[in-house]
């Protein structure tokens, strides 16, 4: 267990000593928790409590308290004994049979709001204020169609991916190019003592560790510009910088010895700012929207009964807008995992969607976003919407990844787990109290990205030639929405509002949604917004 658990912290480059190693397996025996499950609910913590500190015994006991919070709920059911005779209950049974899901209806802490942005005191009235208004939504960029009929992932040849990956190093450099005021870059591994400039993407070294680490960073330049040479990069002498494989960046500094670039300074590419647009929201009739992230079922069952929950909570408010990102039938639940159903996957998720369709009301206009973690769907990045057959008028179905354009308001969505990805793999020297989970996400914005992270985690499937088209954030959106299993969080990062609203249902308790009230005038938008429990 002990070795089990170090592996989990040296993941996030963590290695703590061997008294707090105790403190933590003594933690996993008192929750009865796995060791990912401890290090993934730390990492959270300490990026919006504790400015990302090492675990310590003294930080750990600070960190208990937040833990057994969390986990409540699990810790009840874990003292109540289980059913001799178990009955088996899907969605279409839930509804006439509220309470059989214990887990989930032991929870206490129902409809509390865990963070308000703007962080003040002000209560906001979520009362659909202009029932018959409905707002316009359309998909901004590049239309959809490659995605919904001929998308033969898994079929592209390596010199295609190559070509996108040069062609991204290209199209940063010449942003980069702009910002030095240089004309152009040099290569990365001539022999030079005088300081130069020269572009490339970082990666690791792979006989130096599997993870990047400072004594693993490489350095690949373009084929144009260093003939797809890379380069190691000695970083000792930058007080501060942040990497992650597949990052495009500038480099200044020298190569004395032709063999290691000497780094003084980088640059990344400018962040685009806001798009302009025209925005006639009135602040007497705003825009009123909810926002969920799946999985919406507990880990060990296919009740779905915090989808049932959250389908009331909508009817209740009634915003003109929801958004529901999958999984809806998720490939990690346990039942799916051991091949304990009833139906079939698509069968499944049929019964998801009819339920979601019949029940909630037709003045509310509904997303659906699907998840590469849709067990009955395809698993690849990015994913085309589900099909649009027998779908209620008020549904739009859209890709993962994509950006709306609500009445001149441009919204960023996907549910891929981005921020957790970038997470591990990130390495960074920053000042005491910086802002760990907004520099996360000021990649997207730098990198113009959905999915900078190259090569990708393990667990997903990218289709480089149709991520350049529909992965692309080639600006600065009003809203982002990035659920993670990191903590969740509203902030503002380069002028756009960004929600980590976490998940419907987090370990074997309610998760939580997000709701937002939108009012803009010319390119002004002003944006309030809660995340409420489930």
């Amino acid at each position: 267990m002990e070795e089990h658990l170090l592996n989990e912290f040296e993941e996030f480059g963590l290695n703590p000593n061997k008294k707090v190693l105790e403190k933590c397996i003594e933690l996993l025996k008192k929750y009865n928790i796995t060791p990912d499950t401890l290090v993934n609910h730390w990492i959270g913590y300490t990026a919006t409590k504790l400015n990302d500190e090492a675990p310590s015994l003294e930080n750990l006991i600070l960190f208990e308290k937040d833990l057994a919070k969390e986990l409540s709920a699990k810790t009840k059911v874990k003292s109540e004994p289980l059913s001799e005779s178990p009955i088996i209950h899907n969605i279409t049974t839930i509804t006439q049979m509220p309470g059989t899901s214990s887990k989930f209806s032991s929870r206490n802490n129902a409809g509390e709001v865990v963070v308000k942005y703007p962080a003040d005191d002000a209560a906001i009235n979520w009362t659909r204020s202009n029932e018959s208004w409905e707002p316009d939504i359309q998909l901004q960029g590049t239309a959809e169609t490659k995605l919904t009929t001929k998308y033969n992932y898994m079929f592209s040849r390596l010199r295609d991916k190559f070509e996108v990956l040069e062609e991204q190093i290209n199209d940063l450099g010449d942003l980069m190019k702009n910002k030095l005021g240089i004309d152009d870059f040099e290569p990365n591994c001539v022999l030079k003592s005088e300081t130069f400039h020269t572009v490339g993407r970082i990666c690791c070294d792979a006989t130096s560790g599997s993870r990047l680490n400072t004594s693993s960073l490489l350095l690949e330049g373009t084929r144009n510009t260093s003939s797809g040479q890379s380069v190691p990069l000695d970083v000792s002498q930058l007080k501060e910088f942040s990497f992650f494989p597949g990052q495009v960046i500038a480099v200044e500094g020298s190569n004395p010895t032709g063999k290691k670039m000497v780094v003084t300074s980088i640059t990344t590419p400018p962040i685009n700012s806001v798009f302009k647009t025209d925005v006639s929201i009135e602040v007497n009739s705003p825009l009123n929207m909810m926002v969920a992230c799946g999985p919406f079922t507990l880990p060990d069952d296919l009740e779905f009964a915090p989808l049932v929950e959250f389908i009331q909570q909508v009817n209740t408010l009634l915003p003109h807008i929801v958004i529901i990102m999958g999984p809806f039938v998720d490939v990690k639940n346990k039942k799916v995992e051991c091949g304990d159903l009833d139906y079939t996957y698509q069968e499944q998720f049929d019964i998801v969607m009819r339920e979601l369709q019949s029940k909630i009301t037709n003045s509310v206009q509904v997303c659906i976003i699907p998840s590469w973690r849709d067990v009955h769907y395809r698993a690849v990045y990015p994913t085309p919407p589900f099909p649009q057959e027998n779908k209620a008028q008020n549904f739009s179905f859209f890709s993962d990844p994509c950006i709306l354009n609500v009445n001149g308001v441009f919204i960023a969505l996907t549910s891929t787990d981005i921020l957790f990805h970038l997470s591990k793999e990130e390495i960074a020297v920053t000042p005491h109290g910086s802002d760990r989970l907004g520099r996360l996400v000021s990649h997207l914005f730098s990198q113009q990205s959905f999915y900078p992270l190259n090569p990708p985690s393990e667990e997903m499937s990218i289709d480089l030639e149709q991520a350049e088209d529909h992965c692309k954030l080639s600006f600065t959106p009003h809203l982002l929405f990035v659920p993670s299993d990191l903590r969740h969080f509203i902030k503002n990062v380069g002028g756009c509002v960004v929600v980590n609203m976490e998940r419907a249902v987090k370990g074997f308790c309610g998760g939580t949604y997000s709701r937002l009230q939108i009012t803009g005038e010319a390119s002004s938008v002003q944006i309030k917004a809660e995340i409420v429990r489930l």
